[in-house]
Protein backbone atom coordinates (compact mmCIF):
# COMPACT_ATOMS: atom_id res chain seq x y z
CA UNK A 1 0.00 0.00 0.00
CA UNK A 2 1.43 3.53 -0.99
CA UNK A 3 1.17 6.34 1.79
CA UNK A 4 -1.52 7.96 -0.35
CA UNK A 5 -3.67 4.72 -0.21
CA UNK A 6 -2.79 4.37 3.81
CA UNK A 7 -3.42 8.27 4.10
CA UNK A 8 -6.87 8.24 1.65
CA UNK A 9 -7.88 4.93 4.00
CA UNK A 10 -8.22 6.77 6.69
CA UNK A 11 -11.34 8.80 5.46
CA UNK A 12 -13.28 5.34 6.42
CA UNK A 13 -12.42 6.90 10.25
CA UNK A 14 -14.89 9.82 9.24
CA UNK A 15 -15.03 12.87 10.98
CA UNK A 16 -13.97 12.86 14.79
CA UNK A 17 -16.12 15.69 16.82
CA UNK A 18 -13.50 16.28 19.06
CA UNK A 19 -10.05 18.39 19.33
CA UNK A 20 -8.05 16.25 21.67
CA UNK A 21 -6.19 13.90 19.53
CA UNK A 22 -5.07 16.81 16.87
CA UNK A 23 -4.08 18.80 20.11
CA UNK A 24 -1.99 16.70 21.63
CA UNK A 25 -0.12 15.69 17.87
CA UNK A 26 -0.05 19.34 17.20
CA UNK A 27 1.89 20.41 20.95
CA UNK A 28 4.31 16.65 20.37
CA UNK A 29 5.36 18.03 17.37
CA UNK A 30 6.28 21.23 18.81
CA UNK A 31 3.41 24.09 18.21
CA UNK A 32 4.15 24.70 14.42
CA UNK A 33 2.95 28.43 13.66
CA UNK A 34 1.93 29.04 16.86
CA UNK A 35 3.60 32.42 16.52
CA UNK A 36 2.78 33.19 12.71
CA UNK A 37 -0.02 35.78 12.19
CA UNK A 38 -2.90 33.71 11.15
CA UNK A 39 -6.18 34.38 9.53
CA UNK A 40 -9.39 31.33 9.91
CA UNK A 41 -12.39 31.49 7.03
CA UNK A 42 -15.10 29.12 7.99
CA UNK A 43 -19.03 29.28 6.16
CA UNK A 44 -20.63 27.39 3.23
CA UNK A 45 -19.88 28.61 0.16
CA UNK A 46 -16.78 30.66 -1.10
CA UNK A 47 -14.36 29.76 1.92
CA UNK A 48 -11.72 28.42 -0.95
CA UNK A 49 -11.81 31.42 -2.91
CA UNK A 50 -12.00 34.23 0.42
CA UNK A 51 -8.93 32.13 1.55
CA UNK A 52 -7.27 32.02 -2.30
CA UNK A 53 -7.44 35.72 -2.13
CA UNK A 54 -6.35 36.41 1.00
CA UNK A 55 -3.69 34.93 1.02
CA UNK A 56 -3.09 36.49 -3.07
CA UNK A 57 -3.18 39.79 -1.16
CA UNK A 58 -1.24 38.86 1.78
CA UNK A 59 1.47 37.52 -0.65
CA UNK A 60 1.96 41.09 -2.59
CA UNK A 61 3.88 41.97 0.97
CA UNK A 62 5.27 38.80 2.97
CA UNK A 63 5.02 34.83 2.35
CA UNK A 64 2.55 33.22 3.33
CA UNK A 65 1.00 29.94 3.69
CA UNK A 66 -2.14 28.35 2.51
CA UNK A 67 -4.03 25.59 3.43
CA UNK A 68 -7.48 24.63 1.67
CA UNK A 69 -9.80 21.80 1.19
CA UNK A 70 -10.48 19.45 -0.90
CA UNK A 71 -8.17 19.39 -4.14
CA UNK A 72 -9.14 19.33 -7.45
CA UNK A 73 -6.12 16.92 -9.10
CA UNK A 74 -3.40 16.04 -6.15
CA UNK A 75 -3.25 16.39 -2.39
CA UNK A 76 -0.27 18.74 -2.33
CA UNK A 77 -2.88 21.25 -3.56
CA UNK A 78 -4.28 21.34 -0.35
CA UNK A 79 -0.63 23.21 1.19
CA UNK A 80 0.85 26.12 -0.73
CA UNK A 81 3.07 28.53 0.11
CA UNK A 82 3.73 31.47 -2.21
CA UNK A 83 0.57 30.64 -4.48
CA UNK A 84 2.57 27.44 -5.57
CA UNK A 85 1.13 23.99 -4.09
CA UNK A 86 3.20 21.55 -1.88
CA UNK A 87 4.84 18.63 -4.07
CA UNK A 88 3.18 15.34 -3.36
CA UNK A 89 6.72 13.54 -2.43
CA UNK A 90 7.03 17.04 0.13
CA UNK A 91 3.19 15.89 1.67
CA UNK A 92 4.79 12.40 2.21
CA UNK A 93 7.58 13.40 4.50
CA UNK A 94 5.31 15.84 6.38
CA UNK A 95 2.53 13.05 6.88
CA UNK A 96 5.32 10.70 7.72
CA UNK A 97 6.24 12.81 10.77
CA UNK A 98 2.79 13.53 11.73
CA UNK A 99 2.28 9.75 11.61
CA UNK A 100 5.46 9.19 13.75
CA UNK A 101 3.54 11.00 16.99
CA UNK A 102 2.31 8.30 19.15
CA UNK A 103 1.10 10.15 22.62
CA UNK A 104 -2.29 10.62 20.92
CA UNK A 105 -5.42 8.96 22.43
CA UNK A 106 -6.56 8.05 18.64
CA UNK A 107 -5.93 7.48 15.41
CA UNK A 108 -5.72 10.73 13.43
CA UNK A 109 -8.11 11.05 10.83
CA UNK A 110 -7.41 12.16 6.68
CA UNK A 111 -8.30 15.91 7.55
CA UNK A 112 -6.54 16.20 10.92
CA UNK A 113 -3.03 14.91 9.39
CA UNK A 114 -3.27 16.84 6.85
CA UNK A 115 -3.93 20.40 9.14
CA UNK A 116 -0.88 18.74 10.99
CA UNK A 117 1.07 18.83 7.73
CA UNK A 118 0.20 21.88 6.55
CA UNK A 119 1.13 23.91 9.47
CA UNK A 120 4.84 21.93 9.78
CA UNK A 121 5.53 22.86 6.05
CA UNK A 122 4.66 26.48 6.70
CA UNK A 123 6.91 26.49 9.80
CA UNK A 124 9.72 24.93 7.85
CA UNK A 125 9.35 27.41 4.82
CA UNK A 126 9.28 30.42 7.32
CA UNK A 127 6.02 32.04 6.29
CA UNK A 128 4.69 35.23 7.37
CA UNK A 129 1.49 34.82 7.53
CA UNK A 130 -1.03 31.80 7.41
CA UNK A 131 -4.51 31.07 5.99
CA UNK A 132 -6.23 28.50 7.01
CA UNK A 133 -9.69 27.37 5.54
CA UNK A 134 -11.91 25.22 7.86
CA UNK A 135 -12.64 21.76 7.29
CA UNK A 136 -15.86 21.01 8.58
CA UNK A 137 -18.37 23.25 10.99
CA UNK A 138 -15.69 24.92 13.06
CA UNK A 139 -16.45 24.26 16.54
CA UNK A 140 -14.81 21.04 16.42
CA UNK A 141 -12.63 21.41 13.10
CA UNK A 142 -8.96 20.23 13.37
CA UNK A 143 -7.90 24.33 12.19
CA UNK A 144 -8.36 25.72 15.68
CA UNK A 145 -4.97 24.18 16.81
CA UNK A 146 -4.19 27.48 16.00
CA UNK A 147 -4.88 30.96 17.92
CA UNK A 148 -6.07 32.98 14.80
CA UNK A 149 -5.74 36.81 14.52
CA UNK A 150 -8.98 37.48 12.79
CA UNK A 151 -12.40 34.84 11.73
CA UNK A 152 -13.34 35.56 8.27
CA UNK A 153 -17.63 33.98 7.76
CA UNK A 154 -18.36 33.58 4.16
CA UNK A 155 -21.91 32.83 3.51
CA UNK A 156 -23.51 30.11 5.53
CA UNK A 157 -26.27 27.56 4.38
CA UNK A 158 -27.02 24.43 4.30
CA UNK A 159 -24.80 21.56 3.91
CA UNK A 160 -23.20 18.59 5.69
CA UNK A 161 -26.14 18.32 7.56
CA UNK A 162 -25.62 15.28 9.40
CA UNK A 163 -22.88 16.46 11.19
CA UNK A 164 -23.54 20.51 11.95
CA UNK A 165 -27.36 20.14 12.51
CA UNK A 166 -30.81 20.51 10.85
CA UNK A 167 -30.84 24.17 9.92
CA UNK A 168 -28.92 27.36 9.35
CA UNK A 169 -29.20 28.73 12.87
CA UNK A 170 -27.48 25.09 13.86
CA UNK A 171 -24.96 25.23 11.17
CA UNK A 172 -24.30 29.29 11.83
CA UNK A 173 -23.60 28.07 15.40
CA UNK A 174 -21.09 25.27 14.86
CA UNK A 175 -19.17 27.92 12.82
CA UNK A 176 -19.51 30.48 15.12
CA UNK A 177 -18.30 28.85 18.16
CA UNK A 178 -14.71 29.70 17.27
CA UNK A 179 -15.77 33.24 18.37
CA UNK A 180 -15.18 32.00 21.69
CA UNK A 181 -11.01 31.83 21.13
CA UNK A 182 -11.73 35.96 20.92
CA UNK A 183 -10.36 36.58 17.56
CA UNK A 184 -12.16 39.30 15.85
CA UNK A 185 -14.50 38.43 13.14
CA UNK A 186 -15.97 39.45 9.58
CA UNK A 187 -18.47 38.42 7.92
CA UNK A 188 -20.35 38.32 4.48
CA UNK A 189 -23.83 39.40 4.17
CA UNK A 190 -25.92 36.22 5.43
CA UNK A 191 -29.49 35.05 5.87
CA UNK A 192 -30.97 36.53 8.72
CA UNK A 193 -30.89 33.53 10.75
CA UNK A 194 -26.97 32.73 10.56
CA UNK A 195 -26.49 37.06 11.08
CA UNK A 196 -28.36 36.35 14.43
CA UNK A 197 -26.42 33.91 15.46
CA UNK A 198 -23.02 35.96 14.88
CA UNK A 199 -24.18 38.39 16.31
CA UNK A 200 -25.03 36.78 19.67
CA UNK A 201 -22.11 34.81 19.88
CA UNK A 202 -20.02 38.20 19.16
CA UNK A 203 -21.30 39.71 21.85
CA UNK A 204 -21.57 36.47 24.23
CA UNK A 205 -17.91 36.25 23.65
CA UNK A 206 -16.70 40.31 23.88
CA UNK A 207 -15.10 39.86 19.75
CA UNK A 208 -15.71 42.99 17.69
CA UNK A 209 -18.19 41.42 14.59
CA UNK A 210 -18.14 43.54 11.18
CA UNK A 211 -20.10 42.34 8.26
CA UNK A 212 -18.65 43.52 4.63
CA UNK A 213 -20.46 45.14 1.71
CA UNK A 214 -19.34 43.93 -1.61
CA UNK A 215 -16.84 45.30 -3.42
CA UNK A 216 -17.68 47.38 -6.59
CA UNK A 217 -16.02 45.16 -8.76
CA UNK A 218 -14.48 41.13 -9.15
CA UNK A 219 -11.28 41.11 -8.47
CA UNK A 220 -9.15 40.28 -11.91
CA UNK A 221 -8.25 36.28 -12.35
CA UNK A 222 -12.02 34.60 -10.83
CA UNK A 223 -15.46 35.35 -12.11
CA UNK A 224 -19.30 35.65 -11.08
CA UNK A 225 -20.94 38.39 -9.04
CA UNK A 226 -20.86 36.51 -6.07
CA UNK A 227 -16.97 37.01 -5.92
CA UNK A 228 -17.48 40.67 -4.90
CA UNK A 229 -18.80 39.56 -1.31
CA UNK A 230 -16.08 36.99 -0.86
CA UNK A 231 -13.25 39.72 -1.88
CA UNK A 232 -14.82 41.60 0.65
CA UNK A 233 -14.24 39.40 3.33
CA UNK A 234 -10.62 38.31 1.76
CA UNK A 235 -9.89 42.30 1.79
CA UNK A 236 -10.62 42.43 5.55
CA UNK A 237 -8.89 40.14 6.51
CA UNK A 238 -5.64 40.65 4.96
CA UNK A 239 -5.91 43.85 6.16
CA UNK A 240 -6.54 42.90 9.95
CA UNK A 241 -2.84 41.24 9.67
CA UNK A 242 -1.28 44.37 7.00
CA UNK A 243 -4.04 47.47 7.17
CA UNK A 244 -1.33 48.78 3.94
CA UNK A 245 -3.14 46.11 1.77
CA UNK A 246 -5.79 47.55 -1.15
CA UNK A 247 -8.15 45.88 -3.17
CA UNK A 248 -6.11 46.20 -6.02
CA UNK A 249 -3.71 43.79 -4.06
CA UNK A 250 -6.33 41.12 -4.75
CA UNK A 251 -6.01 41.01 -9.06
CA UNK A 252 -4.49 37.95 -10.23
CA UNK A 253 -5.77 35.47 -7.94
CA UNK A 254 -6.07 32.03 -9.79
CA UNK A 255 -8.47 29.17 -8.44
CA UNK A 256 -9.71 27.15 -10.63
CA UNK A 257 -13.09 25.19 -10.55
CA UNK A 258 -14.48 28.56 -9.58
CA UNK A 259 -16.69 29.16 -12.53
CA UNK A 260 -13.26 28.83 -14.87
CA UNK A 261 -13.71 29.10 -18.54
CA UNK A 262 -11.46 27.03 -20.88
CA UNK A 263 -12.03 26.63 -24.94
CA UNK A 264 -10.92 23.37 -25.74
CA UNK A 265 -11.78 20.86 -28.78
CA UNK A 266 -13.76 23.53 -30.88
CA UNK A 267 -16.10 24.71 -27.87
CA UNK A 268 -15.36 25.47 -24.17
CA UNK A 269 -15.95 24.08 -20.84
CA UNK A 270 -17.20 25.98 -17.61
CA UNK A 271 -15.97 23.70 -14.82
CA UNK A 272 -17.59 25.10 -10.89
CA UNK A 273 -17.53 22.86 -7.66
CA UNK A 274 -20.87 24.20 -6.79
CA UNK A 275 -22.08 21.19 -4.88
CA UNK A 276 -25.29 22.49 -2.58
CA UNK A 277 -28.30 24.33 -3.65
CA UNK A 278 -26.53 27.55 -2.63
CA UNK A 279 -23.98 26.88 -4.81
CA UNK A 280 -25.75 25.68 -7.68
CA UNK A 281 -27.98 29.23 -7.53
CA UNK A 282 -25.27 30.86 -7.88
CA UNK A 283 -23.77 29.17 -10.86
CA UNK A 284 -27.15 29.32 -12.33
CA UNK A 285 -27.77 32.88 -12.11
CA UNK A 286 -24.43 33.48 -13.16
CA UNK A 287 -25.08 31.20 -16.27
CA UNK A 288 -28.15 33.59 -16.73
CA UNK A 289 -26.54 36.83 -16.94
CA UNK A 290 -23.27 35.36 -19.25
CA UNK A 291 -25.07 33.86 -22.73
CA UNK A 292 -22.97 31.96 -24.52
CA UNK A 293 -23.11 28.98 -27.36
CA UNK A 294 -25.62 26.14 -26.83
CA UNK A 295 -25.05 25.01 -23.31
CA UNK A 296 -24.72 21.18 -21.85
CA UNK A 297 -24.63 20.41 -17.70
CA UNK A 298 -22.69 17.26 -16.84
CA UNK A 299 -23.46 16.85 -12.63
CA UNK A 300 -22.37 14.71 -10.28
CA UNK A 301 -22.50 15.02 -6.07
CA UNK A 302 -22.13 12.63 -3.50
CA UNK A 303 -25.22 10.87 -1.29
CA UNK A 304 -24.78 13.54 1.44
CA UNK A 305 -25.93 16.07 -1.02
CA UNK A 306 -29.66 17.82 -1.69
CA UNK A 307 -29.18 16.31 -5.52
CA UNK A 308 -33.24 16.57 -6.59
CA UNK A 309 -32.69 20.62 -5.40
CA UNK A 310 -29.72 20.82 -7.15
CA UNK A 311 -31.24 19.33 -10.31
CA UNK A 312 -34.43 21.51 -10.35
CA UNK A 313 -32.06 24.47 -10.23
CA UNK A 314 -30.30 23.23 -13.10
CA UNK A 315 -32.91 21.92 -15.22
CA UNK A 316 -33.99 25.74 -15.55
CA UNK A 317 -31.20 26.43 -18.37
CA UNK A 318 -33.30 24.01 -20.56
CA UNK A 319 -30.24 22.58 -22.12
CA UNK A 320 -28.84 18.75 -22.16
CA UNK A 321 -28.90 17.71 -18.43
CA UNK A 322 -26.20 14.57 -18.31
CA UNK A 323 -25.27 12.93 -14.60
CA UNK A 324 -23.13 10.74 -13.78
CA UNK A 325 -21.52 9.62 -10.45
CA UNK A 326 -18.39 11.43 -8.67
CA UNK A 327 -15.50 8.41 -8.67
CA UNK A 328 -15.78 6.36 -5.93
CA UNK A 329 -19.14 7.00 -5.14
CA UNK A 330 -22.17 5.08 -4.43
CA UNK A 331 -24.74 7.61 -5.21
CA UNK A 332 -27.17 6.37 -8.17
CA UNK A 333 -28.60 9.12 -9.74
CA UNK A 334 -30.53 7.01 -12.27
CA UNK A 335 -34.08 7.54 -10.79
CA UNK A 336 -33.28 11.34 -10.48
CA UNK A 337 -31.77 11.36 -14.79
CA UNK A 338 -35.17 9.67 -15.54
CA UNK A 339 -37.40 12.44 -13.22
CA UNK A 340 -35.59 15.34 -14.73
CA UNK A 341 -35.27 13.78 -18.35
CA UNK A 342 -31.68 14.05 -18.05
CA UNK A 343 -29.28 11.51 -19.45
CA UNK A 344 -27.21 9.02 -17.07
CA UNK A 345 -23.72 7.46 -17.47
CA UNK A 346 -21.98 4.75 -14.99
CA UNK A 347 -18.94 7.41 -14.37
CA UNK A 348 -16.62 10.26 -15.54
CA UNK A 349 -14.68 6.95 -17.55
CA UNK A 350 -17.71 5.71 -18.77
CA UNK A 351 -16.56 5.96 -22.80
CA UNK A 352 -20.43 7.14 -23.71
CA UNK A 353 -20.12 10.00 -21.77
CA UNK A 354 -16.22 11.10 -23.17
CA UNK A 355 -17.89 10.35 -26.52
CA UNK A 356 -20.97 12.75 -25.63
CA UNK A 357 -19.01 15.47 -24.25
CA UNK A 358 -16.68 15.38 -27.51
CA UNK A 359 -19.50 15.82 -30.19
CA UNK A 360 -21.27 18.76 -28.08
CA UNK A 361 -17.67 20.63 -28.11
CA UNK A 362 -17.10 19.53 -31.99
CA UNK A 363 -20.07 21.54 -32.63
CA UNK A 364 -19.11 24.65 -30.95
CA UNK A 365 -21.01 24.10 -27.58
CA UNK A 366 -20.14 24.54 -24.10
CA UNK A 367 -20.16 21.83 -21.40
CA UNK A 368 -20.28 23.14 -18.05
CA UNK A 369 -19.25 20.72 -15.12
CA UNK A 370 -20.20 21.03 -11.79
CA UNK A 371 -20.99 19.29 -8.36
CA UNK A 372 -18.42 17.49 -6.01
CA UNK A 373 -15.15 18.17 -6.07
CA UNK A 374 -14.36 14.44 -6.92
CA UNK A 375 -16.20 14.77 -10.17
CA UNK A 376 -14.96 18.39 -11.54
CA UNK A 377 -11.51 17.23 -10.74
CA UNK A 378 -11.65 13.94 -12.63
CA UNK A 379 -13.30 15.15 -15.96
CA UNK A 380 -10.90 18.30 -15.86
CA UNK A 381 -8.04 16.21 -15.57
CA UNK A 382 -9.26 13.63 -18.13
CA UNK A 383 -10.41 16.56 -20.78
CA UNK A 384 -7.11 18.95 -20.27
CA UNK A 385 -4.62 16.69 -19.49
CA UNK A 386 -3.92 17.92 -16.09
CA UNK A 387 -1.44 16.10 -12.96
CA UNK A 388 -1.83 18.73 -11.04
CA UNK A 389 0.93 21.21 -12.15
CA UNK A 390 -1.23 24.61 -13.82
CA UNK A 391 1.77 26.69 -14.67
CA UNK A 392 1.71 25.72 -17.96
CA UNK A 393 -1.86 26.63 -18.69
CA UNK A 394 -2.59 30.04 -20.09
CA UNK A 395 -5.14 31.98 -18.17
CA UNK A 396 -8.69 31.37 -18.16
CA UNK A 397 -11.12 32.69 -20.74
CA UNK A 398 -13.95 36.27 -19.96
CA UNK A 399 -16.81 36.32 -21.31
CA UNK A 400 -18.57 39.94 -21.59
Amino acid sequence: MSWQDDLFARRSLGVKLDLEAVRAAYVALGRPCAATPAIHVLGTNGKGSTAAMCAHALGRRRRVGLYTSPHLHRVGERIRVDGEAVADEVVQGLVDRVLAVTAVPRPLTFFEILTLAAVLHFEARGVEAVVLEAGLGGRLDATRILRFRAALFAPIDLDHTAYLGPDVRAIAGEKAAVLEDGAPAYSAPQQPAAAEVLRASAARWGVPLTFVEPLQQVPRGLVGEHQRVNAALALAGARHIDPSIRAADLDGVRWPGRLELRAHAGGTLLFDVAHNPHGVAALVAHLRRTPGPPRAVLFGCLADKDAPTMLAELATLGGPLWLAPPPGAAHDLAGLAARHGADHFDGVDDPWLRATIDAWLARGGEVVVCGSHHLVGAVRGALLGLGGDERWLGDPLRRG
